[in-house]
């Protein structure tokens, strides 16, 4: 008699009409009870990559949602892939990576695909589903934790000035990077940074690799990039899912709004050309932006725009970036890298995950090109850039601007106006004090420059002090 566990198959499929192109299609299936393990794989006719570009052809992103339910903001998320993977498995103690290890309770589940790209002809989909049934190991099953927002203080250095770098935002295996999440971190200890939060697509299952890491070397910052076919955005300190599936903006406003219900900061990501862009830009309710995303020359200034455009308005929001990296080991041609670019985070008190996110959230916090680049901080008098201050009644500000690495290069300081003043740099360690016209703009900020000719290199950003 053979103690090989019984298994059952059962497959879907369909065809789904062009007019279907960039919405999500849900799939019902029962799980059987008394499984301990679901196979998955898929395929479709006329496929092509997801490039943009490329055109003509399919594109077809999967994921699962449990018996909990599949509906909008409903908590039944167990796992989404895009088009990386044509397969994937979930067990109680261990998952495909962007899948959630965990219970195979019975019920209604259902497979989500995400109709990237539909051809002229539509697209034929066939999904496999394989259960293998063991009553015994499905009794056992747990869900495994996930990452939490920490308050304990990180084990890293106590830095006297109080500043702490690191990276917001980068991929892994767990979503359509190369890399472990062991071996990104190996990176950024590699590179002096003090934090750094892996931002997989629409995944919470590396939450449930670097809960295991423990004790963790570095400040692990929980979080997620919420990506939708209008544009990605990123959360921190998060740990349970928030839904993707935002086609208009009620829908996104709505997820935005689950988000920061939670207690999530959230950050609009890369919003320029190839972003891929922030097509539902009259929404609102995030914190943060990503204006530096990757290598500066990148189209970074068209996400400079857009934040600059928001704080002409009176909208406070703060400036982030990260290196999106996906890549560890495809050689020296890559071009995002970790830690390109470096945010830098304000934390007199001790540096906790909660403590360094609190003050990502208060706007204390600067961007350098990369960790050992220049870097720049903004005050007036005890007001450090992200605080509210008091408009002078006579429109003078005073300035002082901290410059670390910086010789030779320009500084410049923006009001709502454009740039309100400027000046050579000259030494590496080095304070200037200015006195600018804020006139009725609702912010000042600064930024160093390396200007060549008609070329300007972006080198180092700050946050805005906002005037009241």
């Amino acid at each position: 008699m053979s103690d090989t566990p019984p298994i059952t198959e059962r497959v879907l499929e369909g065809w789904v009409p062009p007019s279907q192109a960039g919405t999500y299609y849900l799939i019902p299936f029962e799980m059987p009870p008394s499984v301990a393990r679901l196979d998955v794989a898929y395929e479709y006719s006329d496929q092509i990559g997801s490039d943009p570009q490329l055109t003509g052809g399919n594109t077809i992103d999967i994921g699962i949602f449990d018996e909990r339910g599949a509906d909008f903001l409903t908590d039944g998320f167990r796992g989404w892939s895009g088009s990386a993977r044509s397969a994937f498995f979930i067990a109680p103690d261990a998952a495909t990576p962007a899948y959630l290890a965990g219970p195979l309770r019975p019920g209604t589940w259902h497979i989500v695909l995400g109709l990237y790209k539909i051809a002229p002809q539509g697209c034929q989909y066939r999904v496999m589903l394989r259960f293998t049934h063991d009553a015994e190991a499905s009794a056992r099953a747990i869900d495994p934790p996930r990452l939490q927002l920490s308050r304990d203080p990180a084990p890293i250095t106590r830095r006297a000035d109080g500043w702490y770098r690191g990276e917001l935002h980068c991929h892994t295996q767990h979503s359509d990077g190369d890399s472990t999440v062991e071996e990104v971190i190996e990176v950024a200890l590699a590179l002096g940074l003090d934090f750094l939060a892996i931002t997989d697509h629409n995944s919470l299952s590396h939450l449930q690799a670097l809960a295991a890491i423990d004790p963790p070397p570095i400040a692990l910052i929980p979080g997620f990039e919420v990506t939708t076919y209008k544009g990605h955005w990123n959360v921190w300190g998060a740990s349970d899912w928030i839904d993707f599936r935002t086609l208009t903006t009620p829908a996104l406003n709505a997820a935005i709004d689950d988000a920061v219900r939670r207690g999530y900061l959230v950050s609009c990501n890369h919003p320029r050309t190839y972003g891929p862009p922030w097509e539902l830009a009259d929404s609102r309710g995030y914190h943060c932006v990503e204006v530096w995303n990757g290598p500066w020359h990148l189209f970074n200034s068209e996400a400079l725009a857009f934040w600059e455009n928001r704080l002409r308005e009176g909208t406070r929001l703060v400036a982030v970036g990260g290196s999106d990296a996906h890549r560890l080991h495809s050689g020296p041609d890559e071009i995002a890298r970790i830690g390109t670019p470096t945010t830098w985070i304000y934390c007199p008190d001790e540096p906790s995950p909660a403590a360094l996110v609190a003050g990502l959230r208060a706007g204390h916090a600067t961007i350098s090109a990369g960790p050992e680049d220049p870097r720049l901080v903004l005050r007036s008098g005890d007001a450090l850039m992200g605080d509210r201050i008091a408009r002078p009644h006579d429109g003078a500000l005073p300035l002082a601007l901290d410059v670390r690495g910086g010789d030779g290069l320009m500084l410049q300081v923006f009001a709502a106006q454009g740039c309100i003043a400027e000046q050579r740099v000259r030494g590496d360690e080095t304070s200037i004090a200015l006195t600018v016209d804020v006139d009725d703009s609702p912010y000042v900020r600064a930024q160093l420059v390396a200007v060549d000719g008609n070329m300007t290199e972006m080198c180092a950003l700050t946050n805005p002090l906002y005037l009241e």
